[in-house]
């Protein structure tokens, strides 16, 4: 087993997992790297749309600040380059997620989230599950991996212990929801590079702004059960969040482990 009994009852309570390393200081490095020749332009098998910028930099703001230091974050990576795949298929990594998702193993997407230095910004509070009305039932497990140390002062992940347990608060509500009085205090995970931590789809969790000089890269990969429907675009507005996405429309998802199902994920 990749998990105590312990640790499992741990996630099931409060919807998340500090756990430990996943990366070996190698893996991390190498990572970095590619982080860093992407964000540079040094390699563009990437496309553009995938890489957005923080808002002060989206107006083509004059700056001497080196490229990565403007990016928010980076996503599909995974379905573009060989060192992010290996990553969302490591077996450190899927080993815990098949004992808090299931054998039957799918991969949605990754989102390397850059955190940079000065001029990361604020996350606010959210479920990740949410902003994916296309997957029913909402029952997603996500591995968020530090590549660098991740802290209370450049940005590290908050969640809000047991709020996966309330099912799927529509963004309307969820001020109301956040000031609920038996909600649990926030709690920040802090984490070493190459260490991680897993957390339910439904766990409230944001990041805090990063003005430290020190950068806070965290790799986000969000696995779904294989058995999980896929419903499809179902309006305008999420047609346009998925618009170009290497799974648009009945492009498969990326199979990690177990078996497959004809007409899900």
């Amino acid at each position: 087993m990749s998990l105590t009994a312990e640790q499992k009852q741990f996630f099931d309570d409060n919807g998340y997992l500090p756990y430990g390393r996943v990366l070996s200081d190698e893996e991390v490095q190498a990572l970095r790297q590619r982080s860093e020749d992407i964000a540079a332009g040094r390699l563009t098998h990437v496309p553009s749309r995938y890489i957005q910028f923080e808002a002060a930099f989206r107006d083509g703001k004059e700056t001497t600040d080196p490229r990565i230091d403007m990016i928010r974050k980076m996503v599909y990576l995974c379905y573009h380059d060989d060192l992010f795949e290996a990553a969302a298929k490591n077996p450190a990594i899927v080993d815990v997620i098949a004992v808090l998702l299931g054998p039957d193993i799918k991969f949605y997407a990754d989102q390397l989230m850059m955190k940079p230095r000065f001029y990361g910004t604020v996350t606010d509070w959210h479920q990740d599950s949410v902003a994916w009305p296309m997957f029913a039932p909402q029952n997603h497990v996500s591995c968020w991996v530090a590549l660098d140390d991740a802290t209370v002062d450049n940005g590290c992940m908050t969640v809000i212990p047991g709020s996966h347990k309330w099912g799927p608060i529509a963004s309307d509500y969820k001020d109301r929801f956040l000031s609920l009085p038996h909600l649990a205090e926030p709690v920040p995970v802090e984490l070493k590079a190459g260490h991680c931590m897993f957390h339910h789809g439904l766990n409230f969790h944001r990041t805090e702004a990063n003005t430290t000089p020190n950068r806070r890269r965290g790799l986000a990969l969000h696995y779904i059960d294989a058995q999980t429907s896929y419903l499809g675009i179902v309006d305008e507005a999420h047609r346009e969040q998925v618009e170009g996405t290497p799974r648009k429309g009945n492009t498969p998802f990326m199979h990690i482990r177990g078996k497959e199902f004809p007409g899900r994920v």
